[in-house]
């Protein structure tokens, strides 16, 4: 029931709120209830459960869920959509199906990136990409859209990934094409509010990418965090998890006078040599005590890993990686 258009007078009927209360009673219990659950708490902390990451460092750290929604930020060009793609595929291949709206950027060139992070190569050979585009079937569905689209077909759309094609997880790319008028906070909450209730509902992860506001007087140098999501106030506090995607601009920097052969001074060096080229940050975990950064590299194929290529094991026809 929507109470958005409260009447304390409508509310005032106690035989309303009493088939309302009797509606909820299902769901409410006297603490005792809890007394097993409680005790495993104490004796055995708090599990993680849900998803894992491509990355075995994260495994301890933080799960996604069915039933949450986690949004993605970061700022342009901060390759916040490219380290989602690389995570639906690795979710995929670890048996949980993956569909992904990406508003803007076409599905052949969404394909193309991530066949390559699979592969670990920029040039992945024929046979991959025929046996990896073929491994999409069942594992990796895709919107067809480009541009805005109403927020209601998005929904749509949510709704027939998981029930019809059996979607664990839905990346949604970005809030910004999802039909909302520019500046109405209410609307905006009551997506969120939509995506926290259809999540719940269909038993899937919803993941969404979020711009941030332009840092005032800060550059590329700068680590946004939950409050800089661009947005209704209230939307970091409705999802369940906040990730902020950081790429080093500066490292990259020297790392392409370095391969220029220009002159670094060793703390230039030292900065290559020990800082990450990613940073995944994890703002906030309702459900997870850990929040904190996680350094991640930047590989060959556009793959983020830990350091080494990440394997990629799919059904062969015997086509090679690159």
């Amino acid at each position: 029931m929507n109470f958005q258009g409260f009447d304390e007078h409508k509310y005032n009927d106690r035989s309303l709120l009493a088939f309302l209360g009797q509606q909820e009673s299902q769901n409410i219990a006297w603490g005792d209830a809890y007394t097993t659950e409680l005790l495993d708490y104490f004796r055995d902390g708090q599990v993680l459960t849900g998803a894992k990451l491509p990355w075995s460092k994260t495994h301890d750290l933080i799960r996604f869920r069915p039933g949450e929604v986690t949004v993605h930020s970061g700022m342009n060009g901060h390759r916040k959509s490219m380290v989602c793609g690389q995570i639906m595929e690795w979710f995929a291949l670890w048996g949980e199906p993956c569909g992904i709206m990406s508003f803007e950027m076409p599905i052949r060139d969404t394909q193309k990136r991530m066949c390559q992070q699979a592969a670990g190569s920029y040039h992945p050979g024929p046979g991959f990409i025929r046996d990896w585009s073929q491994w999409n079937h069942q594992n990796l569905a895709y919107f067809d859209k480009l541009d805005t689209v109403p927020s209601g077909r998005v929904l749509g759309a949510v709704y027939f990934m998981a029930e019809a094609m059996g979607c664990k997880h839905i990346l949604i790319d970005s809030l910004t094409k999802c039909g909302l008028p520019y500046g109405e906070r209410g609307a905006e909450k009551e997506f969120i509010d939509a995506l926290c209730a259809t999540a719940k509902a269909f038993q899937i992860h919803i993941h969404l990418i979020c711009h941030v506001r332009k840092p005032e007087k800060r550059g590329e140098e700068y680590v946004p965090g939950k409050f800089d999501v661009r947005g209704a106030g209230e939307l970091t506090d409705l999802v369940h998890n906040v990730i902020i995607h950081w790429a080093d601009k500066k490292k990259l920097a020297l790392q392409q006078l370095r391969k220029a052969n220009k002159p670094l001074s060793p703390q230039d060096m030292d900065y290559i040599e020990k800082r990450p080229d990613q940073r995944f940050v994890v703002a906030k975990q309702r459900n997870g005590e850990f929040e904190g950064v996680i350094g991640l590299a930047f590989g060959e194929g556009l793959q983020f890993n830990e350091g080494r290529q990440l394997p990629f094991e799919i059904p062969r026809s015997g086509g090679q990686a690159a």
